[in-house]
């Protein structure tokens, strides 16, 4: 029943004589209130509603875009690995402070051949080698001369780095050293890494 009915019916009591001048009062002072509150959260209810669907949908949306870049991402290596097709396993750009050294990691999903390209952007010649996981314990007691390297992919003090060897499948780690103490050279190098897997 809508309020206008229920004021009604009200009205029609009273003028019978079943409700005093104080009860009908009561009565429809009660009934506007509990229409007023209904009222109000639907109100409430349709504010949220308006502004909680757009959200929803931008938040469904986002997280749809970034679960299709990653399984893309993934699926792409994945059909690669099968078929042996090439995958480029690293495009980026690098940051290494003077005096230190960077690992990327390289995982090779089949054996062949790497191709790999570094040029020093900005900043400093650096060392350049390929490793095994296993020599990185080596590498952070910085026993540069007992870490164990593949000698196809080694250079020293380079600005521009292409390499080309075979390697198998497994991880490996490509590693970056700027011995630089960056006194009277930049303070920092950024390198552009790009690593391929060809069959």
């Amino acid at each position: 029943m809508g309020l206008a009915d229920e004021l009604k019916t009200l009205q029609d009591l009273h003028e019978k004589g079943n409700l005093t001048d104080q009860e009908y009062a009561d009565a429809k002072a009660a009934t506007l209130k509990k229409h007023e509150a209904v009222s109000g959260s639907r109100k409430l209810g349709r504010f949220v509603g308006s502004r909680a669907i757009p959200l929803l949908i931008l938040l469904l949306a986002l997280v749809g875009y970034y679960w299709y870049q990653a399984g893309t991402k993934t699926t792409t290596q994945m059909i690669a690995t099968v078929v042996h097709a090439p995958v480029t396993l690293t495009d980026e750009v690098e940051n290494l402070p003077a005096s230190s050294w960077k690992a990327v990691p390289l995982n090779l999903p089949y054996g062949g051949t790497v191709d790999i390209n570094l040029q020093v952007v900005r900043g400093n010649p650096i060392d350049v080698f390929v490793t095994t996981p296993d020599q990185l314990e080596t590498i952070k007691k910085e026993e540069w001369n007992n870490v164990q390297v593949y000698v196809d992919f080694n250079a020293t003090k380079t600005q521009t780095y292409r390499r080309t060897g075979q390697l198998g499948q497994g991880s490996y780690y490509l590693v970056m050293r700027d011995t630089s103490l960056g006194i009277l050279s930049s303070s920092a190098s950024d390198i552009s890494v790009r690593v391929r897997m060809n069959p």
